[in-house]
């Protein structure tokens, strides 16, 4: 375990945070602005990720993507309940508009190079990834998603982040932590997407 956190990890964990913030301002560019932010944050960690095991058995490779299957359905069935509360319902009209903002091939195309740089950030080592138990690991994932302002995401990213850090500290590989990763956001991002509010464009069309 490292003593404490790199530059490399400081400037990731400011870029991830900023591309929050300002997709939050900014909904309309949402996906340019997050997979840019998610790939630069992917970089930073590339030195380490280079020692990291991508080698998996075909076992957690099938796992992993029953896995983020299942985890897609249970963040659908949470949306529709939260479309029938009004606060909930106000930050799922939002992401709504966010995700909306690109089309599903589009979204379906940028997915991949968010998600890879994404796990590579904060699964491939380092104090980030390495420092205390699984859940406290999570609970860092979900707190970069603060400045997003965005309830849901923050309380979407706990069972995520707990998710792929138990598979990457039980697997030792990042292979089945991003199958698994990719799954559920090609899923709930791109298609079928999530239940959002009737009445209103739906953001999984094309």
């Amino acid at each position: 375990m490292t003593s404490g956190p790199s530059g490399r990890e400081v400037v990731g964990l400011l870029v991830l945070t900023s591309a929050a913030r300002l997709a939050r301002r900014r909904p309309q560019r949402f996906w340019p602005v997050m997979t840019l932010g998610m790939t630069l944050a992917g970089l930073s960690a590339v030195p380490r990720a280079r020692t990291a095991s991508w080698r998996g058995s075909w076992r957690w490779s099938v796992a992993a993507l029953g896995l983020g299957a299942g985890l897609h359905l249970g963040v659908r069935a949470g949306a529709r309940l939260a479309g029938r509360v009004s606060p909930a319902a106000a930050a799922l009209d939002w992401l709504q508009g966010a995700l909306g903002s690109a089309p599903t091939p589009t979204r379906a195309v940028l997915s991949v190079p968010a998600v890879i740089g994404e796990e590579l950030f904060w699964r491939s080592g380092g104090w980030i990834a390495e420092t205390g138990p699984v859940w406290g690991s999570a609970l860092g994932y979900a707190a970069a998603q603060l400045p997003s302002q965005n309830p849901l995401l923050v309380m979407g990213a706990v069972p995520l982040g707990l998710l792929t850090t138990w598979m990457r500290r039980r697997s030792g590989s990042l292979l089945p932590v991003v199958i698994c990763h990719l799954v559920f956001s090609e899923m709930t991002l791109a298609w079928p997407g999530l239940p959002f509010p009737s009445g209103s464009p739906g953001a999984t069309e094309p």
